[in-house]
């Protein structure tokens, strides 16, 4: 309605001029033209001051560059009407001039889009910001430094849950290479360098397995102030082996007593008891079991000689006992075809007998437990044999 108002007054203005130029060239009145030029100017400067102004934004310069640090100053102006935000942020102005600095987190461009407004309409601005070659470096550097902190902090944490001389090195050698000073790294790499010996000593114990090692990693300990409930873990982790190296030390001392027992005499009982000795050792010992073994088998031997003497000597009976049975039967034939019995020979010279390697008799026959064998009466009275009177 407005701007309807503001164009009939333009042509009022225009209308108003041609009839007043027209009544000055006739030298007709001029009043009624004049009083419609007139009117028609006013009209127009009241609907122009009714007339809403239209935002305006901008920007001294649409790409600008942050300094070695990432920050930018951007510079705007606007019409006093005009409300100028930023992402919903309002910006502050003053005599329709404003500023808004920015500083970038990374080394990517950023753009900014400022809106000015006056009820319903906006206007838009643009800007972009970009990183300088300063702050890109100067973000290097940064990214740098954090890299190596971090490796630092990485080596101290490594050192502080194992306190070894290399540990130590690596870490003393990182916190040396940083930029800046951390007194919270050196303070705890003063502690590691403290406890480094305690670990050593705690190391040795667990690789020498004395009693001597374990009581000075002990003492150590007791000043520890990295890990020391792990350390005394440790320790007593030592002593149990110890103890079992002590008690399986003992029982192969044993072992070895009890073999070589039934080395000296190879009996069933001693290598009964070597065998039940090697048995109790938690890991076996091959060296002692060869040697049982080899007492094993000189038992078999002595079993099997034992057998064959046996066999020989019974065989030997056997044959005692069948001759002397043959020789009875030859005298009972002989006496049987003799009419007269002949007197008895007392020399003895041709009578076969049985004799015992330990006896005090000489027998026409086996008749009791031992060994016999035959020999001549003769042979028999020569050794102080009597008769047995079993058998005579």
């Amino acid at each position: 309605m407005l701007g309807f108002i503001a164009l009939i007054s333009f042509l009022g203005i225009i209308v108003g001029g041609v009839l007043s130029l027209k009544a000055f060239f006739k030298k007709q009145p001029k009043k009624k033209a004049l009083l419609l030029t007139g009117a028609s100017f006013i009209l127009m400067i009241g609907a122009g001051f009714a007339l809403p102004a239209s935002p305006r934004v901008d920007i001294v310069d649409k790409s600008i560059e942050t300094n070695d640090q990432g920050t930018a100053v951007i510079e705007g102006k606007t019409n006093d009407e005009s409300s100028i935000t930023l992402d919903g942020e309002k910006i502050e102005t003053e005599n329709g001039k404003f500023t808004y600095k920015v500083t970038l987190k990374d080394d990517q461009p950023q753009k900014l889009t400022f809106v000015a407004s006056i009820g319903d309409k906006d206007k838009v601005e643009t800007i972009e910001v970009k990183p300088s070659k300063a702050f890109v470096a100067f973000l290097n550097e940064e990214k740098q430094d954090q890299e190596t902190l971090k490796k630092a902090e990485t080596a101290l944490t490594l050192a502080e849950s194992k306190p070894t001389q290399k540990n130590y090195d690596e870490a003393a050698t990182r916190i040396t290479s940083l930029t800046k000073e951390q007194k919270d790294f050196t303070k705890r790499l003063a502690i590691v360098k403290e406890n480094v010996p305690i670990y050593e000593a705690v190391e040795l114990a667990e690789t020498k397995q004395t009693k001597e090692h374990v009581d000075s990693a002990t003492a150590l300990v007791a000043k520890a102030t990295l890990n020391k409930e792990d350390l005394l873990k440790r320790l007593t982790t030592v002593q149990q082996k110890i103890t079992e190296k002590e008690k399986t030390e003992k029982q192969i001392a044993s072992a070895r007593e009890a073999v070589e027992k039934a080395e000296q005499e190879p009996t069933d009982e001693h290598y009964n008891q070597a065998i039940a000795r090697i048995k109790e050792l938690p890991n076996g010992n091959s060296e002692l079991t060869n040697r049982v073994n080899n007492v094993k088998q000189t038992l078999a031997t002595q079993k099997e000689e034992a057998k064959k003497v046996a066999e020989a000597q019974k065989k030997a009976e056997q044959e005692a006992q069948k001759a002397a049975e043959e020789q009875q039967q030859a005298q009972v034939a002989a006496a049987a075809q003799t009419p007269e019995t002949p007197a008895p020979d007392t020399q003895g010279t041709g009578q076969t007998v049985l004799v015992t390697p330990t006896g005090s008799k000489y027998h026409n026959r086996k008749c009791g437990n031992g060994t016999y064998t035959p020999a001549t009466l003769e042979e028999a009275q020569a050794r102080g044999l009597t008769p047995c009177s079993k058998c005579y």
